[in-house]
C-alpha cells in the first residue's frame, strides 16, 4: 500500500471502496465515479492511476481490457474493512426459509479454494463488455 502514496486513486460512488481509499498514506484521492466503465476509461486515459474494487470486478476489467492489471494484497497487507462490507449473498424471495436453508447447506459443502476457482471461471467465461 505504501507504493500507492501520491497516486490518483478513486472508487465507485456510494460504496465502502471509496471510504478505504483514505487508508492509502499520501494518496491523491479523486472524486468518486458512478461505475466501473467510467473508472476503466479514466485509468486508460491517464486521468487516474487506479481505483479500488473487489477482486471479481478487477478480474473482469482485466479480461476486457488487457492493458490493465490489478494488485492483490497479501492477507493482512491491504485495506481494513468490516466483514459485512464484503459478504456475498444469494437473493431469494422473502419467506423462502427452506430455500435459504438449502442454499446455505449447499454452500457450506464447497471449500473456499473451490469457490474461488468457480468464481474466476465464471468471470473469465462471461460475455465481454467494453
Amino acid at each position: 500500500m505504501a507504493d500507492l502514496g501520491g497516486a490518483k486513486i478513486t472508487a465507485q460512488l456510494n460504496t465502502f471502496h471509496y471510504e478505504v481509499v483514505d487508508q492509502i498514506a499520501g494518496v491523491d484521492k479523486q472524486t468518486a465515479m458512478d461505475n466501473f466503465p467510467a473508472m476503466i476509461v479514466a485509468v486508460a486515459s491517464g486521468k487516474i492511476d487506479g481505483y479500488v474494487s473487489e477482486k471479481p470486478g478487477a478480474i473482469s476489467a482485466v479480461a476486457s481490457n488487457p492493458d490493465l492489471t490489478y494488485i492483490e494484497f497479501a492477507a493482512g497487507q491491504g485495506f481494513t474493512y468490516a466483514d459485512e462490507n464484503v459478504a456475498v449473498a444469494v437473493a431469494v424471495k422473502k419467506g423462502s426459509a427452506e430455500l435459504v436453508k438449502s442454499i446455505n447447506e449447499a454452500l457450506a459443502e464447497i471449500a473456499q479454494d473451490q469457490r474461488d476457482t468457480m468464481m474466476e471461471t465464471a468471470i473469465k467465461t462471461q460475455p465481454v463488455t467494453q
